[in-house]
């Protein structure tokens, strides 16, 4: 430091030494500007210039050494403040330099690290009052640092005694004799110590100073950004007590202060303003990065717990649980209070209110527009004034556009037609009168419909002062994570250019007050674009804590949840206030970047809320949803062209839709009674849906919203209408040739959703002849081929065989249902009759191998203990497999019926069909064998969960919580992959079988278990339609012709089915006598149809073979029958299938229920 003492040497002049250190701080401000021309540059270079500064043999002190040092020097503050910014600068460059990449710490010698580190204290400790400039630049410092320069921030802000031992002992005695005050006052305090004195002082600062505490915040905001390598640099912060509650305190107290803002604020109060609302974004910033981080290190140390072996490991990981619990649980009461009380709601109302900046925006517009005219007004006279050849050149630009502009030719025509002024000066006679017009408007006089309103409005859309808008580059606004670049009007450059004060010289007196307006309405633009800047970064701040906050199905990870009743008062301001802002902007001539960045976060807010609803949302607050839905996509999609922010919000608005009619969707099938679900509330949601159909419908045109336009339409029509409202609103609106060309853009993400959508729409009979009349069959044709192109995929069957499957899954599956639908809608139309006509043969032709595939029967596992050889590896199937051999099964089901057309067309596979379907309906018929003996380790259906929609419903509970059938043996096989790779899928002999009850049923596993049994419905389905077909021909021909009867079942594969039936049905009856849920009545019926089939193939089996009834079977059967038709009793949704059942045993086992008097 002896060589920046100039101040004390009587070598030098005083006068000198001021120049000197002038020079010095020239020299800074200098180099300083060379970075900022060369940083764009430094990706793809290396500039002798930056070797220059980078060199570490410059003699005698390299320069990054040299500036560092100058940091220390108070003597001149303006020294310091140059040196910490051309430093800060260099942070960001040399971290950018490829491939050189530098550490600035390799330039600061270890002996002087406490130096720097003592000054930089001192100034955050005593400089932000006297010199706040320097302040905010060292502060801005770390955080340049903590984002390019971790070596650095780590070394700088080390404890002291951690460096002390690399002091060599002649250091120490300098250090010893170093007499500035400066170091013998300040070296206690550390650099955490000074920064988190401004945390205290949080509640103080955001009122009086909130440029500094805005720094220190974004400098926080770094550090938490850079969690891993300053690990014990935040837990240094989160140990200073109450440092959660003074952020916290901060944010509440200013949020319990009415804020009124007045109409026109003056510069530094509209800045304070800002940094305030900066203030409240930062601090939400550092909450939602320390609960997203405290989450991670939770899931992170349960997972170490778990996997750790000794006790001495256990112990560890507890220490440290509850080191982080401790910080989390302060989190979590500052939540909790914020929740509680009214301050959210505060928040939400202040960060979402606009207010009239759109009046402002316009204010000023128009504003400079009525100054320009004036000017022009003075140049028309050869009057230029003052003003400068730059302002001058833009508006004679101007003047000259305006003057050919057909506006004002017609003013010129008409003008000249009346004799106005004798038709002289015309031009001037229209500048003057337009001059008026424009002056009222800003008084509040709308201009009339006609030239003067075109000519105003060409004014208004030139915007000649464009070029006076610059980004605004204050650090503290720009390093917040929350705000995009805010362009502001530069008034020192324009007043500059108009020289206002040399107009009192001249006859420009008068026109003084033109431009004071002008700058006057600027001024309240830039404060207005301040303020909706820094409120949209705060509503940023809250939407991603409110993200974190919340796990992915609304549940609280940390701190209180908020009560749905909150929520909803919440969603209806927020509601409002978008709709306000939509009004708005149907009213103003252009849509400003500024309010379609509102109008997005407060969707994205709205959505936010949605998924932290407990139950679901309430109908009169899905209703307000719906309008702004309505709203904001029609006045959006009426945009042109669309800006890019418009489109952002669109997806985010359907996104919503879906969200908000997936919840209702939900309440409305689950059979839950609400006090709002009254018919009027009700019908006015039907409505509400059905205006939204036209509006999704011009949607659907743009490829961008296409998808989840269709997904919200194919809800809308599945959930809340009936086809006889939505199909002529399709039918009018809907353009489906476009959707149907996008099946072909090979995009295997969206077909499923289109073709989800034709589903729908091929349920209905005017669906299904819309589908037909616009191609769909030969668009279907297409697609397969592409698909088999451009989609070589390998693919699990049933049976668990590799093959090359070249059609994805969910693409052939949704096809064959697609036509399955419209042949089933169509019926004996003409339309439904070509379908058959053209597609068994398409099917069962040329795609037979597909067909044939989806019917592979798994291998059941072996129980020969003695069997030494292991079996292969078996594969595992999904969900989506069993669905698309659902998807299967239902069309060859539909095509059966229609039987002459099918029994010409399937000559040359029906018996293979056959023989498909007896071999997997024998694979179902032995859920019921042996179950005690099975495990994990030879489950008979391997299906994990595969999707995120599978993952979700697996962590839910069972449903149907049965002990019999494929409910017991599914969820064997249903655990996720990673679990199974602990032991394998084949046992061996000697392993200890695990016992069933283990294993957790869940939702998934009674998913595979009911999709199981839809498969065996549609297998008995398909027999028996051959078995019906068949006895048709034996009407035909007047005699059974045995050799062409089709293959039936044994009656021991019919026997297992009816056991499962019975047994699932007695049990489901028993344990819910008083109140079946709708999906329990739904599996009881499937399985009283398996069962009431089993029979009727059974009596086909015993009449064509002319065999009786074995008697232990007859016995067994009477036994099982009782238990069920006992269970029945009181059972009123079952009566139907009851009777029948009678009726089909009375057939097969004649006697039996006058034996058991169950007549």
């Amino acid at each position: 430091m002896e060589k920046w003492k100039l101040h004390v040497s009587r070598v030098f002049d005083p006068m000198e030494i001021e120049g000197l250190q002038l020079a010095i701080s020239s020299v800074l401000d200098i180099l300083s500007v060379m970075l900022t021309k060369l940083s764009k540059d430094t990706s793809l270079n290396f500039p002798a210039f930056l070797q220059a500064v980078f060199s570490c043999t410059t003699k005698p002190v390299p320069v990054v050494t040299s500036v560092l040092s100058l940091i220390s020097y108070f003597q001149d503050p303006a020294i310091q403040y140059e040196a910490v910014r051309f430093i800060s600068m260099l942070f960001a460059i040399a971290d950018c330099i490829q491939p050189f990449s530098y550490g600035i710490t390799c330039f600061v010698p270890d002996n002087e690290i406490m130096d720097l580190r003592q000054s930089l204290s001192y100034i955050l400790l005593e400089q932000s009052v006297s010199n706040e400039d320097l302040f905010v630049a060292t502060v801005n410092l770390f955080t340049s640092a903590a984002h390019y320069q971790p070596s650095f921030i780590v070394a700088i802000f080390a404890p002291e005694e951690n460096t002390k031992d690399h002091l060599s002992i002649g250091d120490a005695k300098l250090q010893k004799e170093e007499t500035s005050p400066i170091h013998a006052v300040f070296r206690k305090p550390s650099l955490i110590d000074a920064l988190v004195h401004y945390i205290e002082r949080a509640d103080d600062l955001i009122k009086s100073n909130p440029r500094i505490l805005l720094c220190v915040l974004n400098f926080m905001i770094a550090l938490w950004q850079g969690a891993p390598q300053y690990a014990n640099l935040l837990e240094s912060l989160r140990r200073h007590g109450k440092f959660w509650e003074h952020l916290a305190n901060a944010i509440s107290n200013i949020a319990s202060s009415e804020i009124s803002l007045p109409t026109s604020l003056k510069e530094k109060d509209a800045f304070n303003l800002a940094y305030a609302f900066h203030c409240q974004s930062s601090i939400l910033g550092i909450m939602a990065y320390e609960l997203f981080l405290q989450r991670k290190l939770f899931h992170a140390e349960s997972t170490v717990k778990d996997a750790a072996e000794s006790k001495e490991k256990e112990q560890n990981v507890t220490r440290t649980e509850k080191s982080k619990a401790t910080n989390l649980h302060d989190l979590k009461g500052i939540w909790s209070s914020l929740f509680n009380d009214s301050i959210l709601e505060k928040l939400i109302k202040s960060y979402t209110s606009y207010g009239n900046n759109s009046d402002i925006y316009n204010g000023a517009k128009v504003a400079t527009s009525l100054f320009s005219v004036h000017v022009m007004m003075k140049l028309a006279v050869c009057d230029s004034g003052s003003l400068s050849v730059l302002l001058l050149q833009k508006i004679h630009e101007i003047l000259a556009k305006l003057s050919i502009h057909p506006a004002f030719s017609e003013l010129l025509s008409q003008y000249s037609q009346r004799g106005y002024s004798e038709g002289k000066e015309l031009k001037k006679l229209i500048l003057s009168d337009l001059y008026y017009h424009l002056q009222g408007e800003l008084e509040g006089r709308k201009i009339g419909i006609g030239p003067f309103k075109e000519l105003s409005q060409y004014l208004v859309e030139s915007n000649f002062l464009g070029t006076y808008q610059h980004q605004f580059n204050e650090d503290a606004f720009t390093k917040n994570m929350f705000t995009k670049n805010v362009y502001l009007f530069d008034l020192a450059h324009l007043r500059e250019d108009l020289r206002l004060d040399v107009w009192d010289c001249n006859n420009w007196r008068i026109s003084k007050e033109v431009a004071e307006v002008m700058l006057r309405f600027l001024q309240d633009a830039n404060s207005v674009m301040l303020l909706s800047s820094s409120k949209l970064s705060a509503l940023k701040g809250l939407i991603a804590v409110l993200a974190v906050n919340h796990d992915s199905q609304g549940r609280a990870t940390a701190g209180g949840r908020i009560s749905d009743e909150l929520i909803f008062t919440f969603m209806d301001n927020i509601c409002q206030s978008f709709l306000s802002n939509v009004e708005i902007l149907s009213s103003v001539l252009d849509a400003s970047e500024d309010i379609l960045n509102f109008l997005a976060c407060e969707v994205e807010l709205i959505f936010q809320l949605t998924r932290t609803v407990r139950k679901s949302l309430s109908l009169d607050v899905s209703l307000l949803v719906l309008k702004c839905a309505s709203s904001g996509l029609r006045l959006l999609g009426s945009l042109k062209p669309a800006p890019s922010e418009a489109n952002v919000i669109m997806k985010l608005l359907l996104t919503l839709l879906l969200s908000v009619l997936q919840s209702n969707s939900l309440n409305a099938h689950s059979g839950v009674v609400t006090k709002d679900n009254s018919g009027e509330v009700l019908s006015k949601i039907s409505n509400a849906t059905l205006g939204l159909l036209p509006i999704l419908c011009n949607c659907v045109a743009t490829s961008d919203h296409c998808m989840l336009s269709l997904s919200v339409m194919d809800l809308i029509l599945r959930s809340f209408l009936t086809p006889r409202t939505w199909l002529p609103v399709l039918q009018n609106h809907l353009q489906l040739p476009v959707v149907m060309l996008k099946l072909h853009d090979r995009s295997s993400t969206s077909i499923p959703v289109i073709m989800k959508f034709f589903l729908t729409l091929a349920r209905v009979r005017g669906g299904a002849d819309m589908l037909y009349c616009s191609g769909f069959l030969s668009s279907v044709r297409v697609l397969f081929a592409e698909s088999g192109e451009d989609f070589s995929t390998t693919s699990e069957n049933l049976g668990g065989s590799c093959e090359k499957f070249v059609i994805p899954q969910d693409i052939w599956g949704l096809g064959l249902a697609v036509v399955t639908a419209m042949v089933k809608s169509l019926g004996d139309h003409s339309s439904g009759t070509a379908i058959v006509d053209s597609m068994i043969p398409y099917f069962f032709s040329e795609k037979a191998h597909f067909i044939i595939y989806s019917l592979n029967a798994p291998d059941f596992p072996s129980d020969d203990r003695d069997k030494k050889r292991p079996r292969a590896q078996r594969t595992f199937i999904s969900l989506a497999t069993l669905k698309e051999t659902e998807h299967t099964l239902m069309l060859m089901c539909e095509l059966a019926k229609h039987w002459h057309s099918w029994i010409k067309a399937i000559r040359n596979v029906d018996r293979q069909l056959r023989e498909k379907c007896i071999h997997l309906l024998a694979f179902i018929s032995r859920g019921s064998q042996r179950l005690g003996e099975l495990s994990s380790r030879n489950a008979p259906l391997l299906c994990p969960p595969t999707l995120k929609e599978d993952f979700e419903i697996s962590s839910k509970p069972s449903f149907v919580n049965s002990k019999n059938g494929w409910f017991a043996l599914s969820p064997l096989g249903c655990v996720p992959k990673p679990k199974f790779s602990s032991f394998s899928t084949t046992p061996t002999h000697g392993q200890a079988t695990e016992s069933t009850d283990l294993i957790p049923k869940t939702c998934f596993s009674d998913t595979v278990a009911l999709q199981v049994y839809r498969i065996a419905f549609l297998l008995l389905k398909f027999l028996c339609l051959q078995t019906e077909g068949a006895a048709k021909r034996a009407e035909e021909v007047g005699f059974v012709d045995l050799a062409r009867f089709p293959e039936l079942p044994m009656p021991e594969i019919l026997h297992g089915l009816q056991d499962q039936a019975i047994a699932i049905t007695t049990e489901l009856c028993q344990a819910n006598k008083q109140r079946v849920s709708p999906e329990i009545q739904d599996v009881c019926n499937l399985l009283m149809q398996i069962l009431e089939m089993a029979l009727h193939l059974e009596l086909c089996v015993l009449q064509i073979c002319r065999i009786r009834p074995v008697s232990g079977r007859v016995e067994d059967f009477s036994k099982e029958a009782k238990s069920l038709f006992s269970a029945l009793e009181g059972h009123a949704f079952l009566k139907a299938s009851r009777n029948s059942l009678k009726q089909m045993i009375s057939c097969v086992y004649p006697g039996l229920l006058q034996a058991e008097n169950f007549i």
